[in-house]
């Protein structure tokens, strides 16, 4: 805009200024703006709406003084980025508010009006209050400069600053930027690569098109509207215009922080006495009074900045980037307000926000020392929700910032955005006030009614499927699903689903990997939380909003909100409560009344009455509904909830929009966490490979680097590791492979690399994942009668499922033409009791013989055991009480953890009883069945029988090796003898252990000892020779097969140990190092290897902790597989599901 020359004089000279209340423009016959503006919509401001400024001591009219009340010092001419000022001045919103004399100062040279506040003030000291409206990155550095100003920060129309820099095409390196002569610099700093020149203002968008400059700086709310314009009239392609908006230029792992535009600031005076912080205060409330009726009314908004022109002669301007058109009025309008309903924070706009502040403040001085971060900002509270109010507003900002900021580091990363695709069945309820939800109370660019706009505006590609209720089936859904879940990295479907659609066939298709709005949640255990709980949680922590040991009330039920919200108040130790407006009103009533907290998700107005709260309560407001009668939106709550809860969420501005930033945050770390895991991502040079992988936390990237670590060990090549924070979401583990003597690449390079890939590929293996509800009553208590009678369930190659009434009818010719390999461990009377030595007798039970023999004597052995008591110690002797045998611990293992239900901990240990007997003896004369502890009962004399195998041969498992008990003598006669191997693997205690890390593969895998015989194996040899399946019965056989595969690739590359037979050994997660050698390697091969030069009476003997878990294990010698449904948590449910993939 143009510079107005000023002088002193003409600051300390009210006939130079422009009074309102006295301008015969205000007393004229009012035009339709103000005959349409029946009631002014305030009802968000809780403030009273006539301020007693008449008391105020220094009253012009008690002193004689020709002094406002207030003055105003804009930072341009009144135009529409104004129109909140000019509704509330035609619309009379100052006078109500007890202001009777307002003067608007003449426009000044940009970076001026702080000095104007400053000179206005000082020559009129009995004006209560003296505000001007400036850009943050103009007022800071300014401010620092000239501390004597004396002017602070109080409020603002636009969160964000709208700068940007227009162009027809990428900036190239030296190309030439046009700026405003007060940017130049700033635009420099954010532009290194280019030359930045002061430029005419009036003409840029002219320049930038005739090519006299490549960028020009611009406006997104006036300049880049106007530009479209002019390209337009010039039959130029208005989408040839690129601009980039400066907070958005990501440079290195920051991006500029430019704070609030078109701040409003004071001169200190107006914060120093009651009657001026009244005056300044009733200036704001009716500024954004104006603002709100401008949001509401735009095209009378748009009238009352051209009478406000009028009554301010505020509109001298002349310049290439205005139209004056009602539809380039309306398009800047809609954009002004878009940055306007930013600044809503509680129950009104104009919020300053500290954090975001600090932010600006320290990338703006950032070369000046010892500056507070606050600095310049109001701490008086002059403009501040109230106290008692949850607000969510600025919480949702920041959270869409962070998911921007990390989708922008995504796209520099890895060439692409994180990508979401939205699948929508039908006209859903709740979008029918979509647009006037979104004019009100939000904008495209964060509105969860305009996904595809969210996206483009912060940095992520989203695709919006609409599919026609009255034609898409349940297959035709799962064919979109089907086309597009492998091309996007998150997928949602938008519930409710029509009745005719098989929801639950529709949300298993949505993998778990890409479950961003968390419809998995509380079943399979999504990794992403449904976004609106999400959201409410959010608030809830950001506002130390305490639930743990408290009641909570959660009213609503629905799978997306009430359900999921109640499972995580539960996981923070709550006690809830769950309501829905089906439930007697009595009983409904009361419940919220005894509340510590009521979190209310049922979408109905009015269900709850403010009168039922417990007094002190606290009230979370998820549930809203938009009435059109009242042109708002209602919360469940009715009533006056302020006079019994203590603190609430308002609505709007409480938990409704952080949904929209949690699901894009879900979309950009699912992003990160597909992209990461990719295996063919690492950087080749001549002489080098390397690979970045992301990591949430230094913990989880140090972790992985352990992990690394002993792989590099077993593989004797090492990966150079650094880690790297780079200020989003976490760290990068950057990693370095080389062969240093060779100087170049070589295949133990490519090794280590694929095997690094292995360690990663999965990675977390989230439990919540392989977990779900299992019910006492679901658990059979004893086996079916007669055995061979329970059901059977087959999942072919595809995936498709069938069910048998009975086991032993079908099994035979299922597994035809298949060799069929058997566990025939049997399993010993491992449960015993002790006496304490006080008359309590107490469980003890053996957790694993290892190598033991049973046919030897008890006091010859020592045996690892588990006593039900925490107060076992070293040297303890215990009595059995049968026998009188004496118990002694000969050492500590730690705890043994186990459910309550199951009998509580136990101490691990290591124990010796003397007795001569022999362990086999001996338990079978003392001990019980060691029946799973999952079962709850004693164990019965029937148990001895059917808890063993048909087949069982060798003791020393203390837990059976239970998918074979459902086979007769009869089914495996039907099978055939030589289509039939055994080996034997002793089943620990270990098997019952759930894993209790979130990450499985953290869990440290209890070691099983197994003896196979080696004319066992070979007959599984032959089998494999001939081509016929290997189909395996139980996880335990399943176990010891693949460790032999194993143990085998590790003979064959002449690991030292392996040629041991009688001591072999397999780790945990070894298989990974010894894949990527030579993954050619077939189980006949390795198992030759194994065997080679040995009798088929010979033993192999060994251990393994091998640990199969899905998406990363790649079975090596089983086709198929026999095994019983699996407890939740457990290391066979994650076998289970590896084998099925």
């Amino acid at each position: 805009h143009k510079p107005h020359p000023q002088t002193e004089d003409s600051y300390s000279n009210p006939a130079a200024l422009i009074n309102v209340a006295s301008s015969s423009v205000v007393k004229r016959e009012r035009n339709t703006v103000t005959a349409a503006a029946k009631k002014l919509v305030n009802h968000q401001f809780r403030l009273n709406k006539h301020v007693s400024l008449h008391q105020r001591s220094l009253s012009s009219a008690a002193t004689g003084s020709s002094s406002p009340d207030v003055a105003v010092q804009l930072d341009y001419y009144m135009s529409l980025q104004f129109a909140g000022v000019a509704c509330a001045l035609v619309n009379d919103t100052y006078q109500s508010k007890g202001i009777n004399s307002l003067h608007f100062l003449p426009t000044c040279p940009v970076g001026e009006e702080a000095a104007r506040v400053r000179s206005f003030q000082n020559a009129n000291p009995s004006t209560l209050a003296t505000l001007g409206s400036v850009e943050q990155n103009i007022f800071t550095p300014t401010l620092y400069n000239d501390p004597s100003l004396n002017v602070t920060a109080v409020a603002s129309m636009f969160r964000r600053s709208p700068l940007c820099v227009a162009s027809l095409g990428p900036l190239k390196d030296g190309d030439v930027i046009g700026a405003h002569e007060d940017t130049v610099e700033l635009l420099q700093r954010i532009f290194p690569k280019q030359k930045v020149v002061a430029s005419p203002r009036g003409t840029k968008n002219t320049d930038l098109l005739d090519g006299t400059y490549q960028g020009i700086q611009a406006y997104t709310t006036t300049e880049i509207p106007a530009l479209h314009h002019l390209m337009e009239s010039r039959g130029m392609d208005p989408n040839a215009v690129t601009f980039q908006v400066l907070e958005d230029v990501v440079s290195g792992s920051s991006a500029p922080q430019l704070g609030y535009s078109q701040m409003l600031f004071a001169a200190n005076e107006a914060l120093e006495s009651t009657d001026r912080r009244e005056a300044a205060n009733a200036f704001l409330a009716a500024t954004f009074d104006g603002w709100q009726h401008a949001i509401r009314n735009p095209d009378e908004a748009i009238k009352a900045v051209v009478e406000a022109q009028k009554m301010l002669k505020l509109d001298d301007e002349s310049n290439d980037h205005w139209y004056d058109s009602l539809s380039f009025k309306r398009e800047m309008l809609a954009l002004t307000t878009n940055h306007v309903k930013e600044t809503f924070v509680g129950d009104r706009l104009g919020v300053l926000s500290p954090n975001r502040w600090s932010k600006a403040t320290e990338w703006l001085l950032q070369d000046k020392k010892d500056v507070d971060p606050l600095f310049g900002l109001d701490q008086t509270s002059l403009w501040t929700p109230p106290a008692n109010l949850l607000n969510g507003n600025e919480l949702a900002r920041e959270a869409l910032e962070d998911a921007k900021f990390s989708a922008m580091k995504f796209e520099t990363t890895y060439g692409r955005k994180p990508s979401l695709a939205v699948i929508t069945v039908g006209e859903l309820a709740r979008y029918e006030h979509s647009q006037r939800r979104v004019q009100l109370y939000s904008n495209p660019s964060n509105s969860w009614f305009t996904k595809t706009d969210v996206g483009k505006s912060n940095g992520f590609d989203v695709t919006e499927i609409n599919l026609d209720e009255t034609t898409t089936t349940t297959d035709a859904l799962l064919s979109e699903i089907y086309k597009i879940r492998d091309n996007v990295d998150g997928i949602q479907v938008m519930w409710p689903l029509p009745e005719s659609i098989d929801s639950a066939k529709v949300y298993n298709a949505v993998p778990l990997d890409k479950d961003v709005d968390g419809i998995h949640y509380t079943g399979w255990g999504s990794k992403y939380p449904p976004v609106t709980p999400a959201g409410a949680w959010e608030l809830m922590k950001a506002h130390n909003v305490d639930v743990q040991g408290k009641h909570v009330v959660v009213v609503g039920r629905s799978p997306i909100v009430g359900h999921p919200m109640a499972h995580m108040l539960r996981e923070a130790g709550a006690m809830v409560s769950s309501a829905h407006t089906g439930v007697d009103k009595d009983t409904f009533q009361g419940l919220v009344g005894q509340a510590d907290v009521v979190v209310t998700c049922a979408g109905s107005p009015g269900c709850v009455q403010a009168d039922w709260l417990k007094d002190g309560a606290e009230v979370v407001n998820i549930g809203t509904t938009f009435c059109e009668k009242a042109d708002a939106l209602l919360s469940d709550v009715e009533g006056d909830i302020e006079s019994k809860a203590v603190r609430y969420s308002p609505v709007p501005g409480g938990v409704g929009p952080l949904s929209i930033p949690m699901l894009f945050r879900n979309v950009a770390n699912a992003a990160w966490e597909q992209q990461s895991s990719s295996t063919d991502k690492w950087e080749q040079s001549p002489a080098t490979l390397r690979k970045s992988i992301h990591f949430a936390s230094y913990t989880e990237a140090l972790q992985f680097a352990k992990k690394v670590d002993e792989l590099s060990t077993i593989m004797d090549h090492h990966a150079n590791m650094k880690i790297a924070h780079k200020c989003v979401n976490g760290v990068d583990l950057e990693m370095e492979l080389f062969s240093f003597e060779a100087k170049e690449l070589t295949q133990k390079d490519f090794d280590a690399a694929r095997a690094i890939d292995l360690v990663y590929a999965g990675n977390p293996i989230n439990m919540k994942d392989y977990s779900y509800d299992l019910q006492q009553e679901s658990i059979a208590l004893f086996p079916a009668e007669p055995r061979g009678s329970s059901k059977l369930l087959r999942v072919n190659s595809n995936g498709q499922v069938s069910y048998f009434e009975h086991f032993g009818n079908n099994i035979s010719s299922l597994l035809e033409g298949c060799h069929v390999v058997f566990n025939n461990s049997r399993v010993l009377d491992a449960r015993l009791a002790v006496d304490l030595g006080d008359g309590n007798e107490v469980e003890l039970m053996l957790l694993d013989l290892g190598n033991v023999d049973p046919a030897l004597p008890c006091s010859d052995h020592r045996i690892q055991a588990m006593i039900r008591s925490d107060k076992v110690k070293v040297g303890d002797v215990y009595s059995e009480p049968v026998s009188g045998a004496k118990v002694q611990v000969m050492d500590m293992r730690g705890i043994w953890e186990e459910e309550e239900e199951s009998g509580g901990n136990g101490s691990d240990c290591v124990v010796r009883i003397h007795s001569d007997d022999v362990i086999s003896d001996f338990l079978s004369v003392n001990g019980s069945v060691p029946i799973p502890p999952y079962l709850h009962r004693e164990a019965v004399e029937s148990d001895k029988e059917r808890y063993n195998n048909v087949y069982a041969k060798d003791g020393g498992s203390v837990a059976a090796p239970t998918a074979g008990l459902h086979f007769t003598d009869e089914s495996l006669e039907e099978l055939g003898e030589s289509n039939i191997s055994s080996l034997t693997l002793h089943v620990g205690a270990g098997t019952f252990m759930p894993v209790r890390s979130e990450d499985a593969r953290e869990h440290a895998m209890h070691a099983e000892h197994f003896y196979v015989n080696v004319g066992e194996l070979r007959s599984i040899v032959k089998a494999m020779e001939a081509g016929k399946p290997i189909a395996v019965v139980g996880t335990t056989s399943t176990r010891t097969l693949e460790s032999l595969y194993w143990l085998g690739v590790k003979r064959l590359r002449g690991i030292s140990g392996s040629d041991d037979t009688k001591q072999l050994e397999l780790g945990q997660f070894e298989w990974r190092g010894l894949s990527v050698a030579d993954p050619s390697i077939t189980a006949v091969t390795s198992f030759k290897a194994l065997i080679d030069g040995m009798s088929d009476d010979e033993i192999l003997i060994g251990q393994t902790s091998l640990m199969i878990t899905p998406n990363s294990y790649n079975f090596k010698v089983i086709d198929h597989l026999v095994t019983n449904f699996h407890a939740p948590d457990s290391t066979l449910m994650l076998l289970v599901s590896a084998f099925l993939g």
